[in-house]
């Protein structure tokens, strides 16, 4: 079964009324993934309505870490979905990173701590973008909170 499958199957078992645990329980998906399509789903109805859902396609359920439940592999194998192999994306983000430390060392730039890290996890989800699926709207959520965290301080507010 595809993932496009997978996420068919889940959302029509969403749509009768399944909770993100009994979806996970029957076709073996991970609590957070089955909880997120819910949380899209709604999302989507929001749209359609334009205004916003009523308790019926409301999220029933916080997701959960289910770091022991799923373990490792299936995390791991999740993730690879959304960004495609780690070894390719990470050949990527380094390239980006050695572009830019390059290019800053030649203008003589130096960072604070806080940019440099940031410029740095903004440079890999970037890769994960280029390398996944660039519809997975937590790498670019992920990119404007960095962007954030170093504008909020140069503002006088540290997180």
């Amino acid at each position: 079964m595809t993932k496009t499958d997978k996420a068919t199957a889940i959302i029509k078992l969403l749509k009768k009324g399944m909770t993100p645990k009994e979806v996970k329980d029957r076709i073996g998906v991970s609590y957070n993934y089955a909880w997120k399509l819910q949380r899209d789903l709604k999302a989507a109805v929001e749209d359609t309505l334009g205004m916003p859902c009523t308790n019926e396609c409301e999220p029933k359920h916080e997701p959960e870490v289910e770091v022991k439940a799923a373990g490792v592999d299936a995390i791991l194998n999740e993730r690879a979905g959304n960004y495609g192999s780690f070894a390719t994306q990470a050949r990527i983000a380094q390239r980006l990173k050695h572009v830019a430390h390059t290019a800053a060392g030649e203008q003589g730039k130096t960072f604070a701590t806080d940019q440099a890290e940031a410029l740095d996890m903004i440079f890999s989800k970037i890769g994960r973008i280029l390398n996944g699926n660039p519809d997975h709207v937590d790498s670019w959520v992920d990119i404007a909170g960095y962007a954030q965290l170093v504008a909020d301080r140069l503002q006088g507010t540290v997180r």
